[in-house]
């Protein structure tokens, strides 16, 4: 209660002589909250407010705001402005609001009220003197009525002179009614007087309720327009576990606006978030619920818990957030006072730090009848939420199934995000620009102008950005810079130093006040901040204990330097230090203090407490993370790096080392940063359980198979997948021994264990065992969610880890080869899934998409790819529809889901896998944009991809488009990792080589495909088969474009090389290579026969004739002579054509030798005939162009195949008489006699075993018997 603050009340009613007197109460400096009904139908000027402790003075008041019904009786009036009136010294601070307060409970309450009512009257001379009544409420009186009943026994003064219509209480009515707090500022305004009850043996005072005045929109509205701020109503009962609900605003230094609780920048966006957690809270069953929100520090999870109480408060619903002083290591508090009928929604801030305190709200809690949500913040899920400690069943079960939300970003990154954040940036800084002259340590200055002239940055794409709260730190230190004293500071320095530059020149002036004088350099004073932000003093003691350890500090100087930083930063009630806000930039300084050596971790570590160490690795750990996310990597190495030599071998508290240890992000995916820091700490827990264990074995096991597998978890993280496997093991055996002892106690932690046993197994290639764990996971969460009674607090509390085991369970079998098993369990997970995505689609529906995707490979291994299709497209819908809310988090799942369904669609149906493959560019470009690192390279990867399947569909100007981009991205990748990229680069440029030939632009596909080859050469000079291999390639291709340009002439140095290539690697795999060699040799083959070079394209014919032989010899089954054969027929033709005989005929008979040895006989047979006519017929051309020996040589070709076929079907006899007789004329007309006596001895012979009827015998024996005999003649003439 203030006393400066009330105030006497006067109102003049139209025709009345006297004037109505009432009390009341201000709540800022000019504005007086009282009852309706002392001002009656006064007009709004006929009123008059004083203040009988100064002067008693009347000032003329005007009436804003009066509303009296059966609920409210109340009434704010706003004094004039007048040179006289003084303000109240408990108002002088304006940043500083009036506090309203509910009674939530059923027990009486303690408070205080002060008036001026008649039984106070100064019967003389009629002056009106003060009365403070204290009494109590008791909740359950005057509830139905909506009001507060003041009841006290304590004794009253009667009136005099006594009158029928006056009672001694006359006059109070519009008193304040506050409750009593054992702290300045916890009296909360709950109640205002209206009536008395004129009760017997006491008092009886009526009130209206404060939830009542700030349930009235109109009320809310004016105080708002007179003072700035929103009227906030708080519980009473818990002003010692909740934080003031009203923002704080003590703004001595510049970065205290950034103080969630200081709301300074306006609340925008968080709709979809909001409307979940609203519906989260509304929703479903009245039982106690809990959930998870993470995300790292400046994501806005305290500004959007806040909002989120603030709706539900204007709801009727009791909220607060839990102090922060409150922590494990304090005395439990009283929590009695968080019983209540109403819907009740507790926040809680740094909650992976405080997993005790968590563990006792929710123990209190979890029985209620009524409606209770506890929304846990933390900066990542962890240990600290799922390790039972010494909870109840029911409330472990409770908060490892509580749904783990993580928080996006307020503007999702990457492409197209631009704007939007430049209009968040635009208004931080306008709105940081009106509180800037609050500040009380910067100078006077107009700071609209600057806010209306700065620009963001170029970069708000980047990643960074996805912190509203480097959004708006940037903001704040862009103003200051363009402010009266900038800071000297490099023009890329993060914003985290820039306003730690600003908030020196803070330091420096508080320490040169009067009150201090400390003369310490200002380096000194950043260490001594750095340290008081790394241990947060209880006492003046501790914080001398700690600053000890700073080596220029001297010991004089101490605990004037104590005293120092507890006045810089406002400390909670139960602390002797604050710490510099917000948070982030405090971790920032305290990170770069100890990197920069000015004080040694292990010296601070040693010098604190249990807390205190605590809370120096909390802070030094998200220091880390927060380098990390920023994008500054060496400098979260270097920090790292000082942790690391710090914990070795340090003497530390266990309890200190198991808070942080729990609290640490266990992550997923990729290593953390602060995984070696870690591990650390987990070793040393498990090694002191371990000795617990070994003292008393039943009630340390539990906790010792808790550690045992997080440090699985923490030993896989940092490559140690063996020993992580053994620890797993060790924490199965103790848990079955629990589960035997106690099944619904152990058995679900148990099945949580073998399913993590059966991951260490997969990545230990021991599938059948990990199949066997995950089964056995599988059965325990069957049971579990099947016996809800005997194991849950709520029904389905374990079907998540259900489902999540089932997915293990299908990839397992999937593994082993046995899909068609994997279907159905897969197929199970995803009902779950959608059970649950459906209940609760922020929560599940990611892990409902990735399991539709598992369910969509599966299918396709089934041969079921159009089924497999329609699953991708359901996954896909889910995937797009969060991407559309937060691209940032989803984009990469969902480039992953499009490339999923794009896959099976490039090969088969490219015209649909086309516009699968842009929306994959457009999601991979924000991806680069946001983290050009592992963005560009699958970027250029989805790009290269939709430019093949845009030339595949005649999309030439889309392809070239695609792949061109792909080259240049390459291109710069290659020269940061040549090793890595140089081959897809190459593969690139031949692409767009060829693209760019079919476009006509022969000189630039050249261009391109030369230095593809470049690339290649260098990549295969002292490489592996399969670079020389990829070389061979890229020289045809290089001969191919050649030919397109209309290059011929340089065709063939590429040709003859790629063939050299392929024989060379051919000798040492000739399965695998042997085809190329074989197409390459035909390829050179064609271009060799066109350019007119016959002998040299029929040696390299012959030559792939060869190597096909040696590919049949070695594999009949796989190779198919037709391959070689076929094409062999032809090129005798044009071999005899082109004047090359003898190689026609060699052509043919090794065509025929392929037939007869790999063909099957009938097929054989016809294919060797076609060949002889074909040879014969070719004879019959040559020698009628009067080219008569080459026609010898052709005809003996055709004896020598009939010769071949008569030996299997003596029905080509006739064929080969008639051919033998022609060979002999053929011969005779070339003067060969002997060779052609032979020829036609063959032929009668052949003639002769023909039957005598036969009408070629009777046509072509005479001719040949009259052959012979003039051969013979002739021989003998010559003799």
């Amino acid at each position: 209660m203030e006393f400066d603050r009330r105030v006497q009340v006067r109102a003049r009613r139209p025709g009345a002589e006297t004037r109505v007197f009432g009390s009341g109460y201000l709540i800022a400096p000019r504005l007086v909250l009282t009852a309706a009904h002392v001002l009656a139908d006064a007009p709004s000027d006929a009123v008059t407010v004083a203040r009988p402790d100064v002067s008693g003075q009347e000032f003329p008041a005007v009436v804003l705001w009066r509303r009296r019904d059966e609920t409210v009786d109340a009434a704010l009036v706003e004094i004039a402005e007048s040179g006289d009136w003084q303000t109240p010294e408990s108002l002088t601070n304006p940043l500083l609001r009036q506090r309203f307060g509910r009674l939530i409970g059923t027990r009486p309450w303690p408070v205080t009220l002060t008036g001026f009512p008649r039984m106070q009257k100064d019967p003389e001379g009629g002056e009106r003197w003060d009365e403070q009544l204290t009494g109590h409420i008791a909740p359950g009186t005057g509830a139905l009525a909506g009001r507060y009943e003041i009841s006290s026994t304590e004794p009253t003064v009667p009136v005099r002179p006594r009158t029928n219509d006056s009672g001694r209480w006359s006059g109070i009515s519009g008193a304040a009614v506050l409750s009593d707090g054992a702290l300045a500022g916890d009296d909360l305004l709950c109640g205002l007087v209206r009536r008395d009850r004129r009760a017997d043996g006491g008092t009886r005072l009526t009130a209206t309720t404060a939830a009542h005045l700030l349930l009235d929109k109109k009320f809310r509205a004016t105080v708002h327009d007179r003072t700035g701020w929103e009227p906030v109503l708080e519980p009473v009962e818990t002003v010692g576990l909740f934080a003031p609900a009203a923002p704080v605003r003590v703004l001595d230094s510049p970065t205290a606006l950034l103080r969630a609780d200081a709301e300074a920048v306006t609340f925008r966006g968080r709709d979809a978030e909001l409307a979940d957690l609203t519906s989260w809270c509304t929703d479903g069953p009245a039982a106690a619920q809990v959930r998870v929100l993470t995300g790292p520090g400046g994501q806005g999870k305290s500004r959007l818990a806040r909002r989120l109480a603030d709706d539900l408060r204007l709801r009727g619903w009791v909220t607060g957030h839990l102090r922060s002083d409150l922590t494990d290591h304090d005395a439990a508090p009283d929590l009695t006072p968080l019983t209540t009928a109403l819907p009740l929604l507790i926040v809680v801030d740094y909650a992976e730090t405080r997993p005790r305190l968590v563990r006792r709200i929710v123990t209190h809690l979890h029985g209620s009848r009524h409606r209770v949500r506890v929304l846990l913040l933390a900066r990542s899920d962890g240990e600290w939420r799922s390790d039972p400690m010494t909870a109840l069943p029911a409330v472990r079960r409770l908060l490892a199934g509580a749904p783990v939300t993580e928080l996006g970003p307020l503007v999702p990154g990457g492409w197209g995000t631009t704007d939007e954040r430049r209009t968040a940036f635009e208004e931080a800084a306008r709105d940081l620009a009106l509180l800037l002259p609050c500040v009380s340590s910067l100078p006077g200055h107009d700071w609209a102008g600057p806010a209306a002239g700065l620009h963001p940055p170029d970069d708000l794409a980047h990643a960074r950005y996805d912190s509203v709260l480097t959004l708006q730190m940037t903001a704040l230190g862009g103003l200051l810079q363009r402010g009266p004293r900038p800071a000297h500071v490099p023009s890329d320095a993060p914003a985290e130093r820039i306003l730690l530059e600003h908030e020196g020149r803070f330091w420096e002036s508080a320490a040169d006040a009067p009150a201090f004088r400390l003369g310490l350099p200002t380096g000194t004073l950043g260490t001594v901040v750095a340290v008081a932000a790394l241990t947060g003093a209880r006492s003046a003691d501790e914080a001398a204990q700690v600053l000890h350890t700073i080596p220029d500090l001297p010991a004089d100087r101490i605990p004037g330097t104590a005293r120092w930083v507890a006045g810089l930063y406002p400390a909670e009630p139960d602390r002797y230090w604050g710490s510099l806000q917000p948070d982030r930039v405090a971790e920032f300084h305290s990170a770069a203090v100890l990197v920069s050596g000015r004080i040694r971790l292990p010296d601070l570590l040693r010098a604190a407490g249990s807390a205190q160490q605590a809370r120096i690795l909390t802070v030094l750990s998200r220091a880390v993370t927060a380098h990390y996310n920023a994008g500054r990597a060496r400098d979260g190495a270097q920090l790292t790096s000082v942790m690391e030599s710090a914990l070795t071998g340090a003497a530390l508290d266990v309890h200190a080392v198991e808070e942080v240890s729990k609290s640490l992000p266990v992550p997923s995916g990729s290593p953390s940063q602060l995984s070696s820091v870690a591990l650390q700490l987990v070793e040393g827990l498990v090694e002191e359980a371990r000795r617990r264990a070994a003292l008393d074995p039943a009630s340390a096991e539990p906790a010792l198979a808790n550690l045992l597998s997080h440090l699985a978890i923490r030993l896989m993280e940092t490559g140690r997948p063996q020993e992580a496997l053994h620890a797993e093991c060790q924490a199965v055996e103790i848990r079955r021994r629990l589960a035997a002892s106690d099944r619904s106690l152990y058995e679900p932690q148990l099945a949580v264990s073998l399913a993590n046993l059966g991951n260490h197994l997969a990545n230990a290639d021991r599938h059948d065992e990990a199949l066997e764990a995950t089964e056995e996971a599988v059965r325990k969460f069957r049971r579990i969610t099947g016996d809800i009674w005997a194991y849950a607090p709520q029904p389905g509390a374990y079907q998540p880890h259900l489902a999540a085991a089932l997915m293990d369970l299908g990839g397992r079998l999937h593994a082993l080869g046995r899909t068609g098993e994997a279907l159905p369990h897969t197929e199970a997970a995803a009902r779950i899934w959608e059970r649950l995505a459906a209940e609760y689609p922020a929560r599940y529906e990611d892990r409902l998409a990735a399991c539709l995707e598992n369910l969509a490979m599966s299918l396709t291994a089934e041969s079921r790819q159009w089924e497999a299709h329609a699953v991708v497209r359901r996954s896909l819908e889910i995937r797009r529809r969060l991407a559309a809310r937060d691209p940032a988090a989803h984009d990469l799942a969902l480039a992953r889901s499009l490339a999923l369904l794009a896959q099976p669609l490039e090969g088969d149906r490219p015209e649909e896998a086309l516009p699968v493959l842009r929306e994959m560019v457009e999601v991979r470009r924000r991806l680069s944009d946001a983290d050009p690192g592992t963005g560009r390279p699958e970027l250029a990867r989805t790009r290269y991809r939709a430019g093949v399947v845009a030339r595949r569909v005649e999309q030439t100007d889309e392809a070239l488009a695609h792949t061109g981009a792909a080259v240049d991205t390459y291109r710069e990748l290659a020269a940061e990792e040549p090793q890595e990229y140089e081959p897809l680069l190459a593969l690139a440029l031949a692409e767009l080589g060829g693209l760019l030939s079919a476009a006509g632009r022969h000189v630039d596909a050249l261009a391109a495909q030369e230095q593809a080859l470049e690339i290649s050469r260098r990549l295969a000079a002292g490489g592996t088969v399969e670079l020389r291999v990829w070389l061979a390639h890229q020289l045809l291709k290089f001969a191919d474009l050649l030919a397109e340009a209309g290059y011929e002439d340089r065709l063939f140095e590429p040709l003859e090389e790629a063939v050299e290539l392929f024989f060379e690697t051919a000798e040492t795999d000739l399965d695998t290579r042997g085809r190329s060699l074989v197409a390459a040799l035909q390829t050179l083959a064609a271009r060799r026969w066109a350019a007119g070079h016959h002998e040299r394209a029929a040696e390299a014919e012959l030559n792939a004739v060869q190597v096909f032989g040696r590919l049949l010899n070695a594999d009949p089954v796989a190779t198919d002579a037709d391959e070689i054969g076929e094409p062999l027929v032809p090129l005798c033709r044009r071999l005899g054509e082109a004047g090359r005989p003898d190689l026609a005929v060699e052509v043919g008979l090794t065509a025929s030798a392929i037939w007869r040895d790999w063909y099957p006989g009938e097929l054989a047979v016809a294919r060797e005939r076609s060949l002889a006519a074909l040879l014969s017929g070719l004879a019959a051309e040559l020698a009628t162009a009067e080219r008569g020996e080459a026609a010898a040589l052709v005809m003996g070709g055709a004896v020598e195949l009939l010769d071949r076929l008569v030996g299997d079907d003596p029905d080509y006899l006739p064929s080969l008489a008639g051919t033998l007789l022609g060979y002999a004329l053929l011969l005779a007309s070339l003067g060969d006699l002997r060779q052609a006596l032979e020829a036609v001895d063959s032929a009668v012979e052949c003639f002769h075993r023909l039957p005598e009827t036969s009408p070629a015998r009777l046509r072509g024996l005479p001719e040949a018997l009259r052959l012979r005999d003039d051969l013979s003649d002739d021989l003998g003439a010559t003799g």
